[in-house]
């Protein structure tokens, strides 16, 4: 038996297929697979070459059970929206979608366990007693993503441009920024963001910039950091309050993986409401595959 799963997040996706028992065989990943972002066609696009590529290196293309966590989706997805993702790309009769944080809570393998997610974008989630999903955050770079290194960056990127503008308050993230974007002065700073407009993974780049200067003493960006890790910390607090309980909380992500300095900051703001936090043992997307091993069991 194969298992395939599926973890398409908002700037890329990674796959992991494996035998029977979850041993894994081959890892891959590929573009992003978010309809929103991408639009369906592309979403289904870049899943075919990811496919392609696994079967190019594994000689695999069917499956027994698939699961696809996505970031475009806040629960399980209904039969059309699966459908119209999956048909004729997929060699597999047991498909389920569902989002990027119900793989992630059967990544975490605990009770009581919420998972908060920080990387490009952001979101925290937990299952209740009746095992429904139950989310908090996850709107997007427009109307959320608190905490994410999106918004860190692009608020560390606001005001060193008001730092190189003598607008605001002085601050190392100016020359950071330069260096960053390659601009000799704050005048070509226009052009590089704007013409093209950066995406959002570009811009999160910045986002271990602010985190290094924050860490080192610059006032202003520790101002950032705290703010942005502030308001994440409100979307768990209020997920706590949801669920009538205290949860064990796994982090996730880039912003939260690759600083200690910003673990411990998180850790201090949520110790009143939840028994105790980590980072998440197992990657999201190992979590498809154990969802993607249920399916063929409950089928027994």
């Amino acid at each position: 038996m194969y298992f395939l799963g599926i973890d398409g997040g908002g700037t890329k996706t990674t796959c992991l297929v494996s035998d029977e028992n979850l041993n894994i065989i081959f890892r891959s990943v590929g573009s992003s697979i978010n309809f929103y972002s991408e639009g369906l066609e592309g979403a289904r696009k870049n899943m075919k070459d990811i496919l392609l590529g696994i079967e190019k290196n594994t000689g695999i293309s069917r499956f027994d059970a698939v699961c696809i966590g996505s970031s475009a989706l806040f629960a399980r997805a209904d039969e059309k929206t699966r459908a119209s993702f999956c048909d004729g790309i997929f060699d597999c009769g047991n498909i389920i979608m569902d989002s990027d944080l119900f793989i992630a809570l059967k990544a975490a393998e605990r009770k009581n366990c919420a998972v908060v997610i920080s990387g490009t974008g952001s979101m925290t989630a937990a299952a209740d007693k009746d095992g429904n999903i139950i989310t908090k955050g996850g709107f997007g770079f427009i109307l959320g993503d608190e905490g994410s290194g999106y918004r860190i960056a692009l608020d560390g990127i606001r005001e060193a441009v008001r730092s190189l503008d003598e607008t605001g308050e002085k601050t190392v993230l100016g020359e950071a920024l330069l260096g960053f974007s390659g601009a000799s002065s704050k005048e070509e700073l226009v052009d590089i963001f704007y013409s093209p407009e950066k995406s959002r993974k570009e811009i999160a780049a910045f986002a271990p910039y602010v985190i290094s200067a924050a860490e080192n003493g610059d006032s202003v960006a520790l101002c950032v950091v705290s703010y942005q890790l502030k308001l994440l910390s409100e979307t768990l607090r209020a997920l706590s309050v949801s669920l009538g309980e205290k949860p064990f909380a796994a982090l996730f992500g880039g912003v939260f993986q690759n600083s200690s300095f910003v673990r411990d900051k998180f850790s201090e703001l949520i110790k009143d409401f939840t028994s105790g936090c980590e980072i998440l043992k197992n990657e999201p997307v190992f979590g498809a595959l154990i969802a993607a091993k249920e399916l063929t069991e409950n089928d027994n």
